[in-house]
């Protein structure tokens, strides 16, 4: 038995340990419990099990030794365990959808990159956080306890995880309201993640992750993964903020929150 242990809030390492069946069975239920509440947690998993280009030629070798029945059998038990559409599984559908390919994970642009362009990894991570928030509808934060106490406690997480110390009253937004404070971490990179509902735009978050350089840039505009983001680095950090609000409302909100964190 794999002598780590899985438990929530899942990382991407235990949603592929899942798909492998490297679980054990008690971690694996609990798993697959999770999975039929949690909109992200299902999304993200699609995610890891789906793929935009048909690698399946390029693979051939490897997708013969892919663990293909065995998924299909997790797959096949989703619904005897209590999945129907009207728990909003349509996310989980890709999963399905997605068997056909082998998913080698966010790892895959790397190997395939010219071998001559050089790996930006902060550019990678804000295409991991924008393709994380892509899966945010108004309602995955509508019933979130955004309580002081609670905010408080993902601001500690924070200070704590990442070495940045935060107020609530730095975080205030015009026509925006503030739901979430809380730690991603993505292999080796801790990202805090601060949530908002904009009253005409929905979720919008601030992502927030160390850099190995400390030096200062302007605001870059970027869209990814039909995503707006306004980003900069300072100080030893990226700040990534991401939204369907337009640019210019977007990089207003950004402005705010420069000032206001300086």
């Amino acid at each position: 038995m794999n002598a780590h242990r899985f438990t929530p809030p899942y990382g991407d390492d235990a949603i592929v340990a899942w798909m492998d069946g490297e679980m054990s069975p008690a971690e694996a239920q609990q798993f697959e419990a999770q999975l039929r509440t949690d909109e992200l947690l299902s999304g993200r998993t699609a995610q890891l099990m789906k793929s935009n280009q048909n690698y399946q030629h390029a693979f051939a070798d490897m997708l013969d030794e892919a663990p293909v029945e065995r998924m299909q059998a997790r797959l096949d038990r989703l619904p005897e365990q209590g999945f129907s559409s009207s728990d909003g599984v349509s996310r989980r559908a890709l999963i399905a959808a997605s068997l056909s390919f082998l998913t080698l994970g966010s790892g895959l642009g790397y190997w395939l990159r010219p071998a001559s362009a050089p790996f930006d990894e902060n550019a990678h991570i804000r295409d991991l956080e924008a393709q994380y928030m892509s899966l945010y509808s108004a309602e995955t934060l509508l019933d979130m306890d955004a309580a002081s106490p609670v905010l408080q406690r993902g601001l500690a997480r924070a200070a704590q995880d990442i070495g940045l110390q935060l107020a609530a009253s730095q975080l205030t937004l015009r026509g925006a309201e503030l739901k979430m404070v809380r730690m991603l971490r993505y292999d080796t990179t801790s990202i805090a993640q601060i949530a908002w509902i904009n009253a005409d735009y929905g979720p919008m978050a601030l992502c927030i992750s160390p850099t190995e350089r400390k030096m200062k840039t302007a605001f870059q505009q970027e869209q990814r993964h039909d995503m707006n983001l306004v980003w900069w680095q300072d100080a030893g950090y990226q700040f990534v903020l991401i939204g369907r609000n337009p640019l210019n409302a977007l990089q207003g909100n950004a402005q705010q929150l420069y000032d206001a964190l300086a």
